[in-house]
């Protein structure tokens, strides 16, 4: 299945609204990234570019980091910070790609994921391994699932996450680069709207 249509700001907006329509009034995500999208634009676009994104919102000003907030507000987010670094970062897809490493980093550096990096130890496999659990622990949705192919490559199912599958590589690489891999590869593809897959495989 094509990984989205990101050619025209149409096609963008059908792409959200497509992925709106099917989340759930409990389903929720951690203020942590709405502030890992917010500071990456502020990083790359300057202030000026922040307050933009901030008019347009329909997120508190005050956000907790830790709290969940509901998927809307930040796929709308997520997407306008897509539009807007698109053609600083070379297109749609690495805007996401960047998006999602931000926000791994964002998690790691929470006080869920210090819990993460305590028991990872710096193992590329052992924070693979763990995904599931940080996953869990930054939304309350979807399911995240690890299949072994090799020493240090593997396979990872994702089921009913709602940010696209460039968004999902930039997380995967992210949290691989934050535990010191080399020579990353990280692959995805969709299955439906919500469900992809991904290969990955680093070196030490």
């Amino acid at each position: 299945m094509e990984r989205g249509k990101w050619d025209t700001p149409e096609d963008v907006e059908r792409e959200l609204s497509s992925r709106l329509a099917l989340v759930e009034p409990s389903e929720g995500i951690r203020g942590m990234h709405f502030a890992a999208v917010l500071d990456t634009v502020r990083f790359l676009g300057g202030e000026q570019a922040v307050s933009r994104i901030i008019e347009g919102g329909d997120f508190p000003a005050d956000m907790d980091p830790s709290e969940l907030y509901p998927v809307p507000p930040f796929m709308r987010l997520f997407f306008a910070a897509t539009r807007l670094l698109a053609p600083q970062l070379g297109g749609f897809e690495e805007a996401m790609r960047q998006l999602g490493v931000q926000g791994t980093l964002a998690f790691l550096n929470s006080m869920f994921g210090a819990e993460v990096r305590q028991q990872v130890g710096g193992e590329p496999k052992r924070l693979v391994e763990m995904l599931p659990e940080a996953y869990r622990m930054a939304i309350n949705f979807g399911e995240l699932q690890v299949e072994w192919t090799g020493l240090r490559s593997g396979r990872i199912h994702m089921r009913r996450i709602f940010t696209p599958v460039a968004y999902n590589e930039g997380m995967l690489e992210g949290a691989l680069q934050a535990v010191g891999a080399q020579d990353i590869q990280v692959r995805g593809w969709q299955t439906t709207l919500l469900d992809s897959e991904y290969t990955l495989a680093w070196e030490d």
